[in-house]
């Protein structure tokens, strides 16, 4: 049996090797079984970390790892976040003066606004990272619109890669206020892009009546979630939301669809994709596939397969 000190210090050597440099200080540190840490969560953010429970843990296992963390990395905090199920997300410091919020970190040299004091959400999912650059790869140039925007990290990338203009929409207000922060930290003018509180499903209809189109698309949807009209849900209502998406795309465009939804696998995503035909004339071909960075492995038992999927269409 490992002690926690190897288990984070294994871990740390394969982030140091690949992706902890110069440009990047924000990463997952120990990603739960495919670490060795059973449902448990290590997130870098700088010189802060934060570590997440998903079960009950006993102040030995926590006192343990808190240890080997001050050994390993001696950050200025350590915040601890526990989430159980059908419970409200529980915070609180472990060490350091409070709990950081409104602070900055870099990912691929790029600054984004983060904070822990913000319920389950930090303002950047890490395990997108590879993502995002592909997306400010290809966006030269182009028309941006970015669905379920949150903190609107993919418009960043791709305002910064030379997209002609982003529009981004999300339902909360205070992701869409944390959207134009992001970008006032990055010198990139929000008069320049679209910032809409406002349900996706109420806009891509309204932008199809206005005859609006995009050349890059990114839908990103929670799992889960309610607005004053319907119940979405990822697993039902993706093929209806790909359709949607499809309307809005220009020839040649690339739409970019993800979900973190484990338990619907890459098979039965493929095998429920052609159904997006019952909601769009337009054809539509696969063009990549990919997922979380090497930070979030997995160890082929608990999980088989990554959760996160990364799906282009065109």
């Amino acid at each position: 049996m490992f002690s926690y000190k190897q288990i984070i210090g294994n871990a740390w050597s394969l982030r140091n090797k690949y992706i902890c440099n110069d440009t990047t200080n924000v990463y997952r540190l120990v990603n739960s079984y495919g670490d060795a840490l059973p449902e448990v969560t290590i997130d870098v953010y700088d010189k802060n970390i934060l570590v997440q429970y998903f079960k009950p843990c006993d102040k030995g296992i926590k006192k343990g790892i808190y240890h080997a963390l001050n050994e390993i990395l001696a950050p200025e905090t350590i915040t601890e976040k526990t989430r159980l199920k059908r419970e409200e997300i529980k915070t609180h410091l472990v060490s350091g003066h409070t709990i950081p919020e409104k602070f900055v970190v870099r990912e691929n040299n790029i600054p984004f606004n983060v904070s822990f004091s913000e319920g389950g959400g930090t303002g950047l999912f890490l395990d997108q990272r590879d993502n995002r650059k592909k997306v400010g790869d290809i966006v030269k140039d182009k028309e941006v619109l970015n669905c379920f925007c949150y903190t609107s990290s993919f418009s960043v990338y791709a305002s910064l890669g030379g997209a002609a203009r982003t529009t981004n929409v999300d339902l909360s207000k205070k992701a869409i206020e944390w959207s134009k922060r992001n970008f006032l930290l990055n010198q990139l003018d929000t008069n320049h892009h679209e910032f809409i509180v406002g349900d996706v499903w109420d806009w891509t209809k309204i932008f199809q009546k206005k005859g609006r189109s995009f050349d890059i698309i990114i839908l990103d949807p929670p799992s889960f979630s309610t607005s004053k009209t319907a119940v979405f849900t990822v697993e039902r209502d993706f093929p209806h939301l790909l359709g949607q998406g499809l309307n809005l795309l220009r020839k040649d465009g690339i739409l970019f669809f993800s979900t973190n939804l484990a338990k619907m696998s890459f098979s039965k995503f493929f095998q429920l994709l052609p159904k997006i035909r019952n909601f769009t004339p337009r054809p539509y071909k696969v063009i990549g596939v990919s997922s979380q960075g090497l930070d979030f492995p997995i160890d082929g038992i608990h999980l088989t397969e990554p959760y996160l999927k990364f799906i282009m269409l065109s």
